[in-house]
């Protein structure tokens, strides 16, 4: 799959026929509103006013599960594996399989399958791909959201209704500074980093490598309109663009052509900016879910939450049903059982609730010092990052 190649007009060469009559033959006779092997709990196409799904009772679902013996998830996150111990010993009769592999990996894996008539997996975790997840995934019906409406009603928007998958926990791409060079965060407007101040002092993971970090730049291009006005909070003028096309666009060629230094991963920067007694000036742009490595190597960092016009975009951990699960039931039970279930008590939820990561539930304490609901980031908006996140990595690559 070539999700991230681009065409000369911007959107993901994704051979849109191709890719059709791929979704009509993996669905075969299955409803491509994403109806599951039980014939229940579908999401509609337009994943936007998706409805919770009926509550369905763990002991009722374990009974079911038990004739099905197990259930396959392909995660993205080592998080499904602890999960996967709490569950066992919950449910006794019931094995859990747990497939490691990245997101875009995962999506090839899955088309691959279900073209073949091969439905393996009952429950996936993954994050999105620049809004491949949800254009070639959710959409074409070969995974669906899954939220029973005793949970639904704990939970955070945009996840309850209006996202097309439910989020288990929301990390972010965000900055970082030096807490021994710095008493509070020096950065407070993105448009900072594009002064002669902090020439040579602004470091990130590579955003080729790295969709996550690629939806960061993507999503300054899609809110173009929150840039241009964060640029005259922060100068007292209005932007002129120097041959770009939007203010988005314009920050990128402003922070690239100011030295910023790009390094391979997210923990580099960390460690870049962050060496205990190095008293960097520097600040980065890292994964906040890095931050449970940040205290055991003992960096000296802290995120900046409060940064105009937001401070990020979220990189969200799905949950997602497989179309034809082979066992559906135990695939829901597992899947309420990481969810925290209806109290938001199961431990199958522990492994999600970390430094770094926040579960979007209203019933649901966080470990972080900040709350889920007061997070400054941008929607994510699939659609948008589907259609030009080829052209914003065209960009990036001509700058640099």
């Amino acid at each position: 799959m070539k999700w991230f190649q681009s065409s000369r007009s911007g959107a993901p060469l994704l051979s849109g026929l191709v890719l059709m009559s791929v979704a009509l033959s993996a669905c075969g006779a299955a409803s491509t509103t994403g109806i599951d092997a039980a014939g229940t709990n579908g999401v509609s196409a337009s994943v936007k006013s998706a409805a919770p799904a009926p509550a369905e009772k763990p002991e009722d679902l374990y009974e079911l599960a038990k004739k099905e013996g197990k259930v396959v998830v392909y995660s993205t996150s080592g998080r499904a594996n602890d999960a996967k111990k709490s569950f066992e010993a919950k449910y006794p009769g019931v094995t859990v399989e747990v497939f490691k592999v990245k997101s875009n990996d995962m999506m090839d894996k899955l088309i691959r399958e279900q073209d073949a008539g091969l439905y393996n997996a009952d429950l996936i975790i993954t994050k999105e791909v620049s809004g491949a997840v949800e254009e070639e995934m959710v959409k074409p019906g070969r995974i669906y959201k899954y939220l029973p409406e005793d949970i639904a009603k704990h939970v955070e928007e945009p996840f309850r209704t209006q996202s097309p998958g439910y989020a288990n926990y929301v990390e972010m791409r965000s900055l970082y500074y030096n807490t021994e060079a710095y008493t509070q965060p020096p950065v407070t407007n993105w448009w900072d980093l594009t002064t002669p101040e902090w020439k040579g002092k602004v470091y990130t993971a590579d955003p080729l490598s790295s969709p996550a970090f690629m939806d960061l730049f993507t999503a300054m291009t899609v809110n173009s309109e929150d840039m241009k006005k964060a640029y005259k909070d922060k100068f007292g003028k209005d932007i002129e663009l120097n041959g770009t096309e939007n203010a988005g666009y314009e920050f990128i060629k402003r922070l690239v052509g100011n030295g910023l230094i790009v390094l391979k991963g997210s923990g580099d920067v960390l460690e870049a900016i962050g060496k205990a007694g190095s008293k960097s000036p520097a600040v980065g742009i890292a994964v906040s879910g890095d931050m449970s490595t940040v205290e055991e190597e003992g960096l000296k960092v802290a995120p900046m939450f409060d940064v105009q016009p937001k401070a990020s975009v979220p990189d969200a951990g799905y949950l997602y049903m497989v179309n034809k699960a082979p066992h559906v039931n135990a695939g829901k039970l597992l899947m309420r059982w990481m969810m925290g279930e209806a109290d938001g008590k199961a431990e199958g939820l522990v492994p999600f609730n970390q430094l770094g990561a926040w579960v979007p539930r209203t019933d649901v304490k966080t470990v972080n010092a900040f709350p889920f609901e007061k997070l400054n980031m941008w929607t994510y908006d699939a659609q948008a990052f589907y259609k030009n996140s080829g052209k914003v990595r065209d960009f990036w690559i001509k700058l640099k």
